[in-house]
Protein backbone atom coordinates (compact mmCIF):
# COMPACT_ATOMS: atom_id res chain seq x y z
CA UNK A 1 0.00 0.00 0.00
CA UNK A 2 2.82 2.43 0.94
CA UNK A 3 4.02 1.85 -2.94
CA UNK A 4 1.17 2.46 -4.44
CA UNK A 5 0.57 5.91 -2.45
CA UNK A 6 3.93 6.85 -3.14
CA UNK A 7 3.74 6.33 -7.25
CA UNK A 8 0.25 7.79 -6.66
CA UNK A 9 2.16 10.92 -4.79
CA UNK A 10 4.51 11.20 -8.03
CA UNK A 11 2.04 11.20 -10.38
CA UNK A 12 -0.07 14.03 -8.47
CA UNK A 13 2.98 16.10 -8.07
CA UNK A 14 4.72 15.87 -11.61
CA UNK A 15 0.90 16.03 -13.14
CA UNK A 16 -0.15 19.22 -11.09
CA UNK A 17 3.44 21.41 -11.75
CA UNK A 18 2.59 20.29 -15.62
CA UNK A 19 -0.88 21.65 -15.69
CA UNK A 20 0.65 25.06 -13.72
CA UNK A 21 3.28 25.55 -16.71
CA UNK A 22 0.94 24.86 -19.27
CA UNK A 23 -2.05 27.38 -17.88
CA UNK A 24 0.71 30.05 -17.35
CA UNK A 25 1.99 29.97 -20.40
CA UNK A 26 -1.53 29.47 -22.05
CA UNK A 27 -2.36 33.29 -20.36
CA UNK A 28 0.98 34.71 -21.92
CA UNK A 29 -0.41 32.95 -25.17
CA UNK A 30 2.41 30.86 -25.78
CA UNK A 31 0.03 28.01 -26.98
CA UNK A 32 2.67 26.14 -28.77
CA UNK A 33 2.02 22.92 -25.90
CA UNK A 34 -0.80 22.47 -27.91
CA UNK A 35 1.10 20.86 -30.45
CA UNK A 36 4.34 19.59 -27.93
CA UNK A 37 1.95 17.89 -25.51
CA UNK A 38 0.31 15.52 -28.01
CA UNK A 39 2.17 12.78 -28.00
CA UNK A 40 2.20 13.10 -24.30
CA UNK A 41 -1.62 13.07 -23.72
CA UNK A 42 -1.67 10.47 -26.70
CA UNK A 43 0.37 8.42 -24.01
CA UNK A 44 -1.59 8.93 -21.48
CA UNK A 45 -4.68 8.10 -22.84
CA UNK A 46 -3.78 5.05 -24.18
CA UNK A 47 -2.31 3.80 -20.51
CA UNK A 48 -5.54 4.86 -18.96
CA UNK A 49 -8.44 3.70 -21.09
CA UNK A 50 -6.53 0.75 -23.07
CA UNK A 51 -7.29 2.42 -26.44
CA UNK A 52 -4.67 2.64 -29.41
CA UNK A 53 -4.52 6.66 -29.70
CA UNK A 54 -2.31 7.66 -32.62
CA UNK A 55 -1.13 11.44 -33.35
CA UNK A 56 -3.15 11.95 -36.46
CA UNK A 57 -1.20 15.28 -37.06
CA UNK A 58 1.91 13.38 -38.19
CA UNK A 59 -0.04 11.40 -41.11
CA UNK A 60 -0.22 12.77 -44.97
CA UNK A 61 -4.16 12.87 -44.44
CA UNK A 62 -5.29 15.48 -42.13
CA UNK A 63 -8.38 15.56 -39.83
CA UNK A 64 -9.15 18.74 -39.05
CA UNK A 65 -11.23 19.50 -35.41
CA UNK A 66 -8.94 16.37 -33.63
CA UNK A 67 -5.98 15.79 -33.24
CA UNK A 68 -5.14 11.94 -32.07
CA UNK A 69 -7.37 8.97 -33.19
CA UNK A 70 -8.24 5.31 -32.51
CA UNK A 71 -9.58 4.70 -35.59
CA UNK A 72 -10.73 0.59 -34.66
CA UNK A 73 -12.48 2.45 -31.90
CA UNK A 74 -13.51 5.35 -34.04
CA UNK A 75 -12.32 7.65 -31.01
CA UNK A 76 -11.08 10.93 -31.87
CA UNK A 77 -9.52 13.48 -29.42
CA UNK A 78 -8.40 17.14 -29.65
CA UNK A 79 -5.70 18.28 -27.55
CA UNK A 80 -6.28 22.09 -27.00
CA UNK A 81 -4.99 24.67 -23.93
CA UNK A 82 -8.58 26.66 -25.07
CA UNK A 83 -11.17 25.70 -22.55
CA UNK A 84 -13.87 27.57 -23.71
CA UNK A 85 -17.65 26.60 -24.65
CA UNK A 86 -16.92 28.56 -28.20
CA UNK A 87 -14.01 26.54 -29.08
CA UNK A 88 -16.04 23.16 -28.57
CA UNK A 89 -18.84 23.99 -30.85
CA UNK A 90 -16.36 25.22 -33.30
CA UNK A 91 -14.33 21.95 -32.92
CA UNK A 92 -17.98 19.76 -33.32
CA UNK A 93 -18.47 22.10 -36.69
CA UNK A 94 -15.06 21.24 -38.16
CA UNK A 95 -15.83 18.29 -37.54
CA UNK A 96 -19.06 17.65 -39.30
CA UNK A 97 -18.10 20.17 -42.11
CA UNK A 98 -15.00 18.13 -43.04
CA UNK A 99 -16.94 14.59 -42.65
CA UNK A 100 -14.28 13.58 -39.87
CA UNK A 101 -17.27 11.79 -38.47
CA UNK A 102 -17.62 9.24 -40.72
CA UNK A 103 -13.85 7.67 -39.01
CA UNK A 104 -13.99 9.33 -35.80
CA UNK A 105 -17.60 9.72 -34.22
CA UNK A 106 -16.62 9.62 -30.74
CA UNK A 107 -15.70 12.47 -29.36
CA UNK A 108 -13.41 13.94 -26.64
CA UNK A 109 -11.70 16.81 -26.01
CA UNK A 110 -8.60 17.21 -23.07
CA UNK A 111 -7.85 20.40 -21.77
CA UNK A 112 -4.36 21.42 -21.37
CA UNK A 113 -4.84 23.25 -17.93
CA UNK A 114 -7.70 23.05 -16.14
CA UNK A 115 -11.23 23.01 -18.28
CA UNK A 116 -14.26 24.75 -16.64
CA UNK A 117 -16.86 24.20 -14.66
CA UNK A 118 -19.41 24.16 -16.94
CA UNK A 119 -20.12 24.50 -21.02
CA UNK A 120 -23.14 25.63 -22.78
CA UNK A 121 -23.10 23.49 -25.99
CA UNK A 122 -26.00 21.83 -26.84
CA UNK A 123 -24.53 18.50 -27.70
CA UNK A 124 -27.80 16.59 -28.67
CA UNK A 125 -27.92 18.55 -32.48
CA UNK A 126 -24.64 16.70 -33.24
CA UNK A 127 -26.38 13.91 -34.03
CA UNK A 128 -23.64 11.48 -35.52
CA UNK A 129 -21.03 11.97 -32.71
CA UNK A 130 -21.30 10.58 -29.44
CA UNK A 131 -20.03 13.45 -27.42
CA UNK A 132 -20.78 15.13 -24.23
CA UNK A 133 -19.78 17.79 -21.56
CA UNK A 134 -18.70 14.21 -19.68
CA UNK A 135 -16.34 13.56 -22.69
CA UNK A 136 -14.55 17.07 -21.67
CA UNK A 137 -11.37 15.91 -19.95
CA UNK A 138 -8.19 17.64 -17.84
CA UNK A 139 -5.38 16.51 -16.11
CA UNK A 140 -7.53 16.31 -13.16
CA UNK A 141 -9.71 13.98 -14.55
CA UNK A 142 -6.05 11.85 -14.93
CA UNK A 143 -5.52 12.42 -11.34
CA UNK A 144 -8.74 10.91 -10.80
CA UNK A 145 -8.62 8.24 -12.30
CA UNK A 146 -5.50 7.34 -11.31
CA UNK A 147 -6.67 7.09 -7.72
CA UNK A 148 -8.92 4.08 -8.20
CA UNK A 149 -5.88 1.74 -10.13
CA UNK A 150 -4.08 -1.30 -9.00
CA UNK A 151 -0.23 -1.08 -8.24
CA UNK A 152 0.12 -2.64 -11.71
CA UNK A 153 -1.93 0.45 -13.84
CA UNK A 154 -0.72 3.19 -11.84
CA UNK A 155 3.11 2.28 -12.85
CA UNK A 156 2.11 2.10 -16.10
CA UNK A 157 1.09 5.65 -16.03
CA UNK A 158 3.79 6.66 -14.29
CA UNK A 159 6.61 4.96 -16.35
CA UNK A 160 4.81 7.40 -18.90
CA UNK A 161 5.02 10.71 -17.18
CA UNK A 162 8.55 10.03 -15.95
CA UNK A 163 9.44 9.04 -19.67
CA UNK A 164 8.19 12.05 -21.50
CA UNK A 165 8.00 14.48 -18.40
CA UNK A 166 10.56 13.82 -15.68
CA UNK A 167 13.53 12.39 -17.85
CA UNK A 168 12.38 14.13 -21.07
CA UNK A 169 15.51 16.25 -20.97
CA UNK A 170 17.93 13.79 -19.23
CA UNK A 171 20.87 13.06 -21.33
CA UNK A 172 22.34 9.28 -21.37
CA UNK A 173 25.82 8.22 -22.62
CA UNK A 174 25.73 6.84 -26.46
CA UNK A 175 27.60 3.70 -26.77
CA UNK A 176 30.91 4.27 -28.51
CA UNK A 177 30.35 1.90 -31.54
CA UNK A 178 27.65 3.87 -32.59
CA UNK A 179 30.10 7.62 -32.00
CA UNK A 180 32.78 5.69 -34.67
CA UNK A 181 29.77 4.56 -36.56
CA UNK A 182 28.94 7.88 -37.67
CA UNK A 183 31.89 9.43 -38.23
CA UNK A 184 32.62 6.38 -40.05
CA UNK A 185 29.69 6.86 -42.60
CA UNK A 186 30.26 10.89 -42.27
CA UNK A 187 34.04 9.67 -43.64
CA UNK A 188 32.82 7.20 -46.66
CA UNK A 189 29.65 10.18 -47.71
CA UNK A 190 32.56 12.51 -47.95
CA UNK A 191 34.40 10.04 -49.91
CA UNK A 192 31.73 9.73 -52.39
CA UNK A 193 31.18 13.63 -52.77
CA UNK A 194 35.00 13.98 -53.37
CA UNK A 195 34.94 10.80 -56.10
CA UNK A 196 32.05 12.46 -57.46
CA UNK A 197 33.20 16.01 -57.80
CA UNK A 198 36.50 14.60 -59.17
CA UNK A 199 35.35 13.17 -61.71
CA UNK A 200 33.37 15.76 -63.06
CA UNK A 201 36.31 17.71 -63.11
CA UNK A 202 39.39 15.70 -64.19
CA UNK A 203 37.54 12.21 -65.14
CA UNK A 204 40.02 10.86 -62.99
CA UNK A 205 39.20 8.81 -59.38
CA UNK A 206 40.76 7.36 -56.68
CA UNK A 207 39.36 2.98 -56.43
CA UNK A 208 39.53 2.83 -52.94
CA UNK A 209 36.71 4.00 -51.36
CA UNK A 210 34.66 1.38 -52.82
CA UNK A 211 36.29 -0.62 -49.96
CA UNK A 212 35.06 1.81 -47.29
CA UNK A 213 31.68 2.59 -48.83
CA UNK A 214 30.38 -1.19 -49.11
CA UNK A 215 31.19 -1.23 -44.99
CA UNK A 216 29.30 1.64 -43.80
CA UNK A 217 26.01 0.60 -45.94
CA UNK A 218 26.39 -2.85 -44.68
CA UNK A 219 26.67 -1.09 -40.67
CA UNK A 220 23.94 1.73 -41.64
CA UNK A 221 21.11 -0.41 -40.06
CA UNK A 222 22.52 -0.14 -36.53
CA UNK A 223 22.51 3.59 -37.24
CA UNK A 224 18.87 3.91 -37.73
CA UNK A 225 17.58 4.74 -33.88
CA UNK A 226 20.43 7.82 -34.08
CA UNK A 227 19.31 9.12 -37.50
CA UNK A 228 15.82 10.52 -38.65
CA UNK A 229 14.09 8.57 -41.29
CA UNK A 230 15.00 11.55 -43.75
CA UNK A 231 18.76 11.39 -43.07
CA UNK A 232 18.89 7.39 -43.14
CA UNK A 233 17.33 7.45 -46.39
CA UNK A 234 19.50 10.00 -48.06
CA UNK A 235 22.26 7.75 -45.96
CA UNK A 236 21.26 4.76 -47.63
CA UNK A 237 20.60 6.19 -51.27
CA UNK A 238 24.07 7.72 -51.67
CA UNK A 239 25.97 5.09 -50.21
CA UNK A 240 24.29 2.59 -52.70
CA UNK A 241 24.86 4.95 -55.90
CA UNK A 242 28.36 5.38 -54.64
CA UNK A 243 28.62 1.66 -55.20
CA UNK A 244 27.32 1.50 -58.66
CA UNK A 245 29.24 4.81 -59.34
CA UNK A 246 32.11 2.76 -57.99
CA UNK A 247 31.17 -0.25 -60.65
CA UNK A 248 30.54 1.97 -63.44
CA UNK A 249 34.27 2.90 -62.68
CA UNK A 250 35.60 -0.99 -63.00
CA UNK A 251 33.29 -1.63 -66.04
CA UNK A 252 34.19 1.54 -67.97
CA UNK A 253 37.50 2.29 -69.00
CA UNK A 254 36.71 5.79 -70.74
CA UNK A 255 34.51 8.88 -69.59
CA UNK A 256 30.77 7.66 -70.22
CA UNK A 257 27.76 9.28 -69.94
CA UNK A 258 26.45 7.10 -67.24
CA UNK A 259 29.28 8.14 -64.89
CA UNK A 260 28.54 11.68 -65.27
CA UNK A 261 25.03 11.08 -65.20
CA UNK A 262 25.63 9.39 -61.62
CA UNK A 263 28.02 11.97 -60.48
CA UNK A 264 25.61 14.76 -61.06
CA UNK A 265 22.87 13.11 -58.81
CA UNK A 266 24.93 12.29 -55.76
CA UNK A 267 26.45 15.69 -56.12
CA UNK A 268 22.49 17.02 -55.61
CA UNK A 269 22.79 15.13 -52.31
CA UNK A 270 25.76 17.24 -50.96
CA UNK A 271 23.50 18.90 -48.27
CA UNK A 272 23.94 15.28 -46.48
CA UNK A 273 27.45 15.83 -45.45
CA UNK A 274 27.16 18.85 -43.66
CA UNK A 275 23.75 16.98 -41.92
CA UNK A 276 26.15 14.19 -41.15
CA UNK A 277 28.34 16.74 -39.19
CA UNK A 278 26.07 18.01 -37.10
CA UNK A 279 24.54 14.66 -36.43
CA UNK A 280 28.37 13.69 -35.55
CA UNK A 281 28.65 16.61 -33.35
CA UNK A 282 25.46 16.05 -31.30
CA UNK A 283 26.18 12.48 -30.84
CA UNK A 284 29.71 13.05 -29.70
CA UNK A 285 27.68 15.32 -27.00
CA UNK A 286 25.48 12.29 -26.18
CA UNK A 287 22.43 14.16 -27.70
CA UNK A 288 19.88 11.71 -28.69
CA UNK A 289 16.35 11.61 -30.23
CA UNK A 290 17.09 12.82 -33.69
CA UNK A 291 14.97 9.84 -35.08
CA UNK A 292 12.25 11.56 -33.56
CA UNK A 293 12.43 14.72 -36.51
CA UNK A 294 12.89 18.64 -35.82
CA UNK A 295 10.62 21.01 -34.93
CA UNK A 296 9.60 23.61 -37.44
CA UNK A 297 8.28 27.74 -36.21
CA UNK A 298 7.64 29.81 -39.24
CA UNK A 299 7.49 33.53 -39.02
CA UNK A 300 4.31 33.77 -41.19
CA UNK A 301 4.70 37.49 -41.70
CA UNK A 302 8.27 37.31 -43.00
CA UNK A 303 7.36 33.96 -44.99
CA UNK A 304 4.37 35.75 -46.60
CA UNK A 305 6.89 39.12 -47.42
CA UNK A 306 9.30 37.22 -48.76
CA UNK A 307 7.00 35.39 -51.05
CA UNK A 308 5.57 38.79 -52.60
CA UNK A 309 8.73 39.96 -52.73
CA UNK A 310 9.25 36.76 -55.41
CA UNK A 311 6.39 38.79 -57.05
CA UNK A 312 3.58 36.49 -56.28
CA UNK A 313 0.50 37.90 -55.76
CA UNK A 314 -0.79 38.70 -52.20
CA UNK A 315 -4.38 37.26 -53.01
CA UNK A 316 -2.82 34.23 -54.68
CA UNK A 317 -0.93 33.37 -51.42
CA UNK A 318 -3.69 33.59 -49.44
CA UNK A 319 -5.95 31.17 -51.19
CA UNK A 320 -3.61 28.73 -52.53
CA UNK A 321 -0.23 28.75 -50.20
CA UNK A 322 -0.13 25.27 -48.25
CA UNK A 323 1.95 25.04 -44.67
CA UNK A 324 1.33 21.52 -44.84
CA UNK A 325 2.93 20.75 -48.20
CA UNK A 326 5.70 23.90 -47.61
CA UNK A 327 6.86 21.28 -44.62
CA UNK A 328 7.08 18.66 -47.13
CA UNK A 329 9.27 20.53 -48.96
CA UNK A 330 11.63 22.06 -46.14
CA UNK A 331 12.13 18.69 -45.17
CA UNK A 332 13.40 17.48 -48.48
CA UNK A 333 15.31 21.01 -48.44
CA UNK A 334 17.12 19.70 -45.12
CA UNK A 335 17.21 15.84 -45.52
CA UNK A 336 15.59 15.98 -42.35
CA UNK A 337 12.02 14.65 -41.15
CA UNK A 338 9.93 16.86 -39.28
CA UNK A 339 8.35 16.40 -36.41
CA UNK A 340 6.17 19.51 -35.29
CA UNK A 341 5.11 22.41 -37.07
CA UNK A 342 3.70 25.69 -36.46
CA UNK A 343 3.28 28.74 -38.40
CA UNK A 344 2.83 32.50 -36.24
CA UNK A 345 1.14 35.76 -36.90
CA UNK A 346 0.86 38.92 -35.29
CA UNK A 347 -2.27 41.10 -35.82
CA UNK A 348 0.14 44.15 -35.97
CA UNK A 349 1.94 42.40 -38.67
CA UNK A 350 0.72 43.31 -42.62
CA UNK A 351 -0.43 39.75 -43.51
CA UNK A 352 -2.47 38.36 -40.83
CA UNK A 353 -5.59 37.69 -42.16
CA UNK A 354 -8.47 35.55 -40.50
CA UNK A 355 -9.86 33.74 -43.60
CA UNK A 356 -5.86 32.82 -43.98
CA UNK A 357 -5.80 31.99 -40.50
CA UNK A 358 -9.03 29.62 -41.27
CA UNK A 359 -8.21 28.08 -43.81
CA UNK A 360 -4.76 26.99 -42.93
CA UNK A 361 -6.29 25.70 -39.85
CA UNK A 362 -9.23 23.65 -41.67
CA UNK A 363 -6.28 21.95 -43.34
CA UNK A 364 -4.83 20.64 -40.78
CA UNK A 365 -2.26 23.34 -39.93
CA UNK A 366 -1.32 24.50 -36.53
CA UNK A 367 -1.47 28.52 -36.67
CA UNK A 368 -0.74 30.33 -33.67
CA UNK A 369 -2.13 34.05 -33.97
CA UNK A 370 -0.28 36.66 -31.54
CA UNK A 371 -1.53 40.87 -30.56
CA UNK A 372 2.05 42.18 -31.00
CA UNK A 373 5.21 41.11 -33.14
CA UNK A 374 7.08 41.33 -30.07
CA UNK A 375 5.35 38.32 -29.01
CA UNK A 376 6.76 36.28 -31.80
CA UNK A 377 9.94 37.08 -31.29
CA UNK A 378 9.55 35.84 -27.47
CA UNK A 379 7.77 32.77 -29.08
CA UNK A 380 10.56 32.16 -31.25
CA UNK A 381 13.21 32.17 -28.16
CA UNK A 382 11.05 29.99 -25.45
CA UNK A 383 10.90 27.59 -28.34
CA UNK A 384 15.10 27.72 -28.90
CA UNK A 385 15.31 27.13 -24.98
CA UNK A 386 13.16 23.93 -24.58
CA UNK A 387 15.06 22.34 -28.54
CA UNK A 388 18.14 21.21 -29.57
CA UNK A 389 17.28 21.68 -33.02
CA UNK A 390 14.99 23.88 -34.26
CA UNK A 391 14.41 25.47 -38.12
CA UNK A 392 13.30 28.68 -38.00
CA UNK A 393 11.61 29.97 -41.05
CA UNK A 394 12.55 33.93 -41.28
CA UNK A 395 14.63 36.47 -42.64
CA UNK A 396 13.13 39.09 -40.79
CA UNK A 397 16.10 41.97 -39.44
CA UNK A 398 13.49 42.10 -36.04
CA UNK A 399 13.37 38.24 -35.59
CA UNK A 400 17.29 37.34 -36.88
CA UNK A 401 18.66 39.88 -34.20
CA UNK A 402 16.10 38.83 -31.60
CA UNK A 403 17.07 35.45 -31.34
CA UNK A 404 20.78 36.45 -32.11
CA UNK A 405 22.25 35.55 -28.33
CA UNK A 406 20.35 32.38 -28.25
CA UNK A 407 22.09 31.01 -31.43
CA UNK A 408 24.39 28.90 -29.13
CA UNK A 409 21.42 27.57 -26.95
CA UNK A 410 20.40 25.08 -30.41
CA UNK A 411 21.23 23.97 -33.33
CA UNK A 412 19.56 26.60 -35.64
CA UNK A 413 18.08 26.17 -39.17
CA UNK A 414 16.61 28.07 -42.05
CA UNK A 415 15.44 28.15 -45.48
CA UNK A 416 15.99 30.65 -48.11
CA UNK A 417 13.92 30.81 -51.33
CA UNK A 418 16.26 30.75 -54.24
CA UNK A 419 18.84 31.94 -52.40
CA UNK A 420 17.17 35.29 -51.01
CA UNK A 421 18.38 35.04 -47.21
CA UNK A 422 20.52 38.00 -46.31
CA UNK A 423 24.14 37.68 -46.30
CA UNK A 424 24.33 38.90 -42.74
CA UNK A 425 21.78 36.15 -41.40
CA UNK A 426 23.89 32.97 -42.61
CA UNK A 427 26.20 32.98 -39.58
CA UNK A 428 23.40 32.93 -37.05
CA UNK A 429 21.87 30.06 -38.80
CA UNK A 430 23.79 26.13 -38.20
CA UNK A 431 23.27 25.64 -41.61
CA UNK A 432 20.32 25.99 -44.68
CA UNK A 433 18.78 24.60 -47.15
CA UNK A 434 17.53 26.08 -50.39
CA UNK A 435 14.01 26.12 -52.07
CA UNK A 436 13.88 26.85 -55.66
CA UNK A 437 11.00 27.27 -58.11
CA UNK A 438 10.10 23.82 -58.96
CA UNK A 439 9.94 23.56 -54.78
CA UNK A 440 7.97 26.15 -54.22
CA UNK A 441 5.75 25.18 -56.76
CA UNK A 442 4.56 22.22 -54.95
CA UNK A 443 3.60 24.45 -51.84
CA UNK A 444 0.55 25.62 -53.33
CA UNK A 445 -3.17 23.41 -53.87
CA UNK A 446 -4.08 23.74 -57.15
CA UNK A 447 -7.75 23.25 -58.61
CA UNK A 448 -7.52 21.64 -62.12
CA UNK A 449 -8.94 22.30 -65.61
CA UNK A 450 -11.32 24.85 -64.29
CA UNK A 451 -13.68 26.27 -67.52
CA UNK A 452 -15.29 29.03 -68.51
CA UNK A 453 -16.88 30.31 -71.52
CA UNK A 454 -14.92 32.39 -73.68
CA UNK A 455 -17.48 35.13 -73.76
CA UNK A 456 -16.81 35.74 -69.89
CA UNK A 457 -14.16 34.92 -69.62
CA UNK A 458 -11.97 37.96 -67.93
CA UNK A 459 -7.83 38.61 -67.20
CA UNK A 460 -9.28 38.22 -63.55
CA UNK A 461 -10.90 34.80 -64.09
CA UNK A 462 -7.62 33.68 -66.56
CA UNK A 463 -5.56 34.98 -63.78
CA UNK A 464 -7.09 32.80 -61.06
CA UNK A 465 -6.88 30.02 -64.14
CA UNK A 466 -3.14 29.96 -64.51
CA UNK A 467 -3.02 29.98 -60.67
CA UNK A 468 -4.33 27.00 -60.06
CA UNK A 469 -2.75 24.89 -63.24
CA UNK A 470 0.37 23.46 -61.24
CA UNK A 471 3.87 24.41 -63.62
CA UNK A 472 5.49 20.90 -62.16
CA UNK A 473 3.55 19.21 -65.20
CA UNK A 474 2.48 19.94 -68.30
CA UNK A 475 -0.56 22.02 -69.85
CA UNK A 476 -2.42 23.03 -72.85
CA UNK A 477 -4.81 26.02 -73.44
CA UNK A 478 -7.68 24.86 -75.17
CA UNK A 479 -10.87 25.70 -76.47
CA UNK A 480 -13.68 23.96 -77.43
CA UNK A 481 -16.38 24.21 -80.11
CA UNK A 482 -19.04 25.55 -77.93
CA UNK A 483 -16.32 28.36 -76.54
CA UNK A 484 -15.62 27.00 -73.21
CA UNK A 485 -11.65 27.30 -72.46
CA UNK A 486 -9.55 25.55 -70.29
CA UNK A 487 -5.94 24.82 -69.20
CA UNK A 488 -5.54 21.03 -70.22
CA UNK A 489 -3.43 18.73 -68.42
CA UNK A 490 -3.36 16.75 -71.90
CA UNK A 491 -0.84 17.95 -74.28
CA UNK A 492 0.19 17.86 -77.51
CA UNK A 493 -2.63 16.11 -79.93
CA UNK A 494 -4.00 13.94 -77.62
CA UNK A 495 -8.05 13.48 -77.33
CA UNK A 496 -8.81 16.85 -79.19
CA UNK A 497 -12.06 15.41 -80.93
CA UNK A 498 -13.83 18.50 -79.39
CA UNK A 499 -11.69 21.02 -79.27
CA UNK A 500 -11.47 23.66 -81.84
CA UNK A 501 -8.30 25.30 -81.38
CA UNK A 502 -5.71 24.40 -79.15
CA UNK A 503 -1.85 26.65 -78.08
CA UNK A 504 1.11 25.02 -77.85
CA UNK A 505 1.64 22.40 -75.14
CA UNK A 506 3.58 24.27 -71.90
CA UNK A 507 6.27 21.99 -70.73
CA UNK A 508 6.90 21.72 -66.60
CA UNK A 509 9.19 24.12 -65.06
CA UNK A 510 8.88 26.90 -67.84
CA UNK A 511 6.54 28.85 -65.86
CA UNK A 512 3.69 29.42 -68.50
CA UNK A 513 1.37 28.31 -65.44
CA UNK A 514 1.24 28.56 -61.78
CA UNK A 515 1.16 31.34 -59.39
CA UNK A 516 4.08 32.99 -60.59
CA UNK A 517 2.72 32.98 -63.59
CA UNK A 518 -0.57 34.34 -62.52
CA UNK A 519 0.75 37.07 -60.85
CA UNK A 520 2.67 38.64 -64.32
CA UNK A 521 0.39 41.42 -64.99
CA UNK A 522 1.53 41.92 -68.15
CA UNK A 523 1.55 38.26 -69.32
CA UNK A 524 -2.39 37.54 -68.53
CA UNK A 525 -3.42 40.64 -70.26
CA UNK A 526 -1.05 39.37 -73.19
CA UNK A 527 -2.94 36.12 -73.27
CA UNK A 528 -6.50 37.14 -72.76
CA UNK A 529 -6.05 39.59 -75.65
CA UNK A 530 -4.53 36.61 -77.57
CA UNK A 531 -7.49 34.21 -76.69
CA UNK A 532 -9.98 36.52 -77.86
CA UNK A 533 -8.40 37.48 -80.92
CA UNK A 534 -8.04 33.56 -81.93
CA UNK A 535 -11.86 33.09 -81.11
CA UNK A 536 -13.00 36.25 -82.89
CA UNK A 537 -10.59 35.37 -86.07
CA UNK A 538 -11.87 31.44 -86.27
CA UNK A 539 -8.41 29.65 -85.64
CA UNK A 540 -8.72 26.15 -86.05
CA UNK A 541 -6.47 23.60 -84.89
CA UNK A 542 -2.89 24.30 -83.26
CA UNK A 543 -1.46 27.54 -83.28
CA UNK A 544 1.36 29.55 -81.84
CA UNK A 545 -0.05 32.04 -79.74
CA UNK A 546 2.64 34.20 -79.49
CA UNK A 547 2.87 35.00 -83.50
CA UNK A 548 -1.20 36.56 -82.61
CA UNK A 549 0.25 38.84 -80.52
Amino acid sequence: MIKKKEIYDRIVHELSIYAKDIEAKAENNLLDDNVFSEDFIKDLLNTCMKWNLVNLNTDTQKFPGIDLGDKERHIGVQVTSTKTSKKVLDSLDTIIRNNIDKDYNEIYFFILGTKQNSYTVDFTKYNTLDCSESNIWDISDIIAWCAHYDSVHMKEVWDVIEREIVADNAQYVIPLNIKKGIIELKNAIHKIFEASNQLIQTHHTSETYLHDVSKSLAELEQLLPYLDEKTYLACKEVLENGIELGKLLETYHKWEWKIEAKCIYIIYKSLLVKNLQEVSELIENDISGLQKGIDIVIDGDNLFERLTELKIDKDILYKQFSVIKFQSIIEDSILRKSKKCIIFFSKDGSHYNEELVYRLESEGTYVIVFERRSQTIEFVNEQIKKTFELVLISSGEDMVSGVFLKKSDCYLYTISFENDLPTRSVPIFFSKGNITSPGLNQCFNYNECKTINIKNITEAIYKDMLANANDCISHQLRVDWSGDVYISTITGAEEIENTKFRWESWDPGNGYTGPCAASDDEYVKQSVASLKKCWEDGVRGYCDYYAIL
